[in-house]
């Protein structure tokens, strides 16, 4: 049984003490939800533009920030509020063929795709087909039970799934394809917006930015939200503090050492991604031997900053030729 004084830690990752050593080095390894500040603003953001009224210009959100610095963790955070409501369905002639039932969607609230690796207006609408018919059941293929034309085959079954949201990621993609796809897909935006009226959230670098603002229109609608990288304060402190009472070590971890706040924030280069890897790395070093973070932990584990890695690879090419 633990005994040591636990105040360190989140009530609900004290219980994870009582699990067996390798449970509790599977949680240290897993992805977990930080609510930092910055992050609760744009659920927030997002939560307030999936309740708007329908009218005929929606709202837009442009989500922005480094690559690996907590976009898509906040996406996610906020699609699991949104589940699809499917329900089971029976088959009338079950009882001759023991085939039981199938799983139907009924409503869709919002739905969450990646936008393909250039503006290709086909590839991105079977993206999203494929969302639904993953959420169909069996025996429904969504983009299978069609005539006529794909894009009038979406807009049916967005109003059929009462479709709320649709939300974007990489969508600094755009920029791969030539001029005139760049055009033709953010009409293809502009379009959706305008048919079914509903809100549309784009996630991406700042390039995402640099490709929304291509065409005035579009550029009107989204209003840009910037994920910035870390810099030294309170609210970096708070960070650090935060993840330390998430690790399940049974010893104070103090991250908020002059030392180490320095050193992974150096390391990490401000990258929300970079800080959580660097610090699940000391951890298990850390659960492993003393159970605590310190400065001894961060010199027994070998670790690159992105800079580094760059400059690691390319002496590797350098090599290679």
């Amino acid at each position: 049984m633990v005994t040591e004084n636990l105040d360190h830690l989140l009530p609900e990752v004290r219980e994870l003490l009582k699990l067996t050593r390798l449970e509790r080095l599977e949680h240290i390894k897993k992805d977990f939800w930080i609510g930092y500040p910055l992050a609760l603003v744009a659920l927030q953001k997002l939560r307030e533009l999936f309740d708007h009224p329908r009218r005929q210009r929606m709202p837009n959100l442009l989500i922005i920030g480094s690559t690996n610095n907590g976009k898509s963790m906040i996406i996610e955070k906020f699609c699991r509020g949104y589940k699809p409501k499917i329900e089971r369905r029976r088959i009338d002639w079950d009882k001759f063929y023991d085939l039981g039932g199938y799983d139907q969607l009924i409503e869709m609230p919002l739905i969450s795709v990646q936008m393909p690796p250039a503006p290709d207006t086909r590839r991105f609408y079977i993206a999203i087909l494929d969302k639904l018919e993953n959420s169909y059941g069996c025996g429904s293929p969504a983009k299978l039970q069609f005539t006529g034309s794909m894009e009038n085959h979406l807009l049916s079954l967005f109003k059929k799934f009462n479709v709320r949201m649709l939300i974007i990621d990489e969508i600094h993609n755009i920029l791969a394809g030539s001029n005139n796809k760049q055009r033709e897909f953010l009409n293809v935006l502009r379009f959706l917006g305008n048919e079914l009226k509903i809100p549309l959230v784009c996630v991406g670098t700042k390039d995402a930015y640099l490709a929304i603002r291509s065409d005035p229109q579009l550029e009107n609608r989204f209003e840009p939200f910037l994920l910035p990288r870390w810099k030294a304060g309170r609210e970096y402190d708070s960070l650090l503090a935060s993840l330390a009472a998430t690790f399940p070590l049974k010893k104070p971890s103090n991250l908020n050492s002059t030392k180490i706040s320095e050193y992974v924030l150096q390391k990490s280069e401000g990258i929300l991604g970079e800080i959580i890897t660097l610090l699940r790395r000391v951890a298990i070093q850390a659960y492993y031997t003393n159970e605590t973070i310190d400065e001894m932990m961060f010199r027994m584990i070998e670790y690159h900053s992105p800079a580094e890695r760059r400059l690691i690879f390319e002496k590797s090419l350098a090599e290679v030729s």
